[in-house]
């Protein structure tokens, strides 16, 4: 007798469990029927989702693909914030470059979005808040600042290292200040080659790699269940992408591109600083964090990048748990809040003037 009561009891629990799969498969199929209609948009999805940013598929001259619409104008608006976005002759999101001046330390900033400053007004950037803290703690035979900033969104190391190469000539730069998010830029490192000239080209074969770590090396990801996919796409992609980033082939594509920019700073006579950036989850911690690994990720930079000598900002000495990630992102979109800027700039100036300002000579840049 106890035996069927337990053995009706099991039926009904799976009983129950699958009729609650079965109404959650039919809702999400209802709600998301991309999901499961087209195979091969949902694949689309899934590569996206893994790199997180896309490299450019066109090689070439970085000064005519590099870069946004010189002189131009345009508002962005989304749920959680409005901006307005200018470009200078050049087209980036900076002041217009000016010739060097005696008393001037140089800074040149050159990132993806989360150093372009989304979701925040011209005066919330970070190269102007930095500037403006140089302003006020110039003087006593401490220079000012004049901060320049060629971040791009979407940008990856290599494509910084283009810009660096097109430019640095014109820009004559004390220090340059490389942000490396976490989140971004492993994965599109690992494609791309620039030489000497600046020229850049992505390798077909190495994208095509990528992609069947999301294809064929990974079909039971097209399972088709809605349920199974929206977790697979939000949950699994993000830890791929980071155990994918950790493999020494990868990784070290990354650390590549820095040595090269350290290298070209070096020829020219200018520091160089690279910001380890984390993205939300990796700042606020937690389960989430522990699942993906993001922060392990982003330590391996730092550590490489100290034992390279290359100058390193860890944000996660400015920035984490929960309540920051709170306080300096916004949680949808997961770029840098004008708090987050403040707090960024912050720490930068502090670096810069710790390290260089103090011993900087008030000569002009060759």
């Amino acid at each position: 007798m106890r035996v069927r009561t337990l053995l009706r009891k099991g039926l009904a629990v799976l009983l129950v469990s699958g009729l609650t799969l079965a109404a959650a498969e039919l809702i999400a199929r209802l709600t998301f029927p991309g999901y499961y209609s087209d195979d091969s948009q949902y694949a689309e999805l899934l590569y996206r989702r893994f790199m997180n940013s896309l490299a450019a598929v066109e090689g070439g001259d970085s000064r005519r693909l590099l870069g946004y619409t010189p002189n131009a104008v345009h508002t962005f608006t989304s749920p959680e914030y409005q901006y307005t976005m200018h470009t200078n002759s050049l087209g980036f999101r900076s002041k217009e470059l000016t010739p060097p001046r005696i008393g001037e330390y140089r800074v040149w900033l050159i990132g993806d979005s989360m150093l372009l400053g989304v979701g925040s007004g011209d005066q919330e950037r970070i190269d102007v808040q930095l500037e403006e803290l140089g302003r006020i703690g110039s003087g006593d035979s401490i220079p000012s600042l004049s901060v320049f900033n060629f971040s791009v969104g979407g940008f990856n190391t290599g494509q910084e290292l283009a810009v660096l190469r097109q430019y640095v000539g014109e820009v004559h730069p004390d220090v340059v200040v490389i942000g490396f998010f976490v989140a971004n830029d492993f994965l599109p490192n690992a494609t791309w080659k620039v030489d000497a000239a600046g020229n850049y080209q992505v390798d077909p074969e190495r994208i095509q790699a990528l992609r069947e770590e999301v294809g064929t090396k990974r079909p039971y990801l097209l399972f088709p269940s809605v349920v199974w996919r929206i977790l697979a796409l939000n949950l699994y992609m993000p830890r791929l992408r980071y155990a994918v980033a950790s493999r020494p082939e990868v990784m070290g594509r990354s650390f590549d591109l820095l040595r090269q920019v350290q290298e070209d700073c070096r020829k020219q006579g200018a520091a160089l600083l690279v910001v380890v950036i984390y993205p939300w989850d990796g700042v606020r911690g937690g389960w989430l964090e522990a699942w993906s690994r993001s922060r392990s990720a982003g330590q391996k930079v730092v550590r490489f990048c100290r034992t390279q000598g290359i100058e390193v900002l860890d944000l996660l000495s400015v920035m984490s748990g929960s309540g920051d990630a709170q306080k300096y992102f916004y949680r949808k979109d997961g770029h840098l809040r004008p708090e987050g800027n403040r707090a960024v700039a912050e720490a930068l100036y502090r670096e810069i003037l710790a390290r260089h300002l103090r011993s900087a000579a008030h000569t002009p840049a060759p």
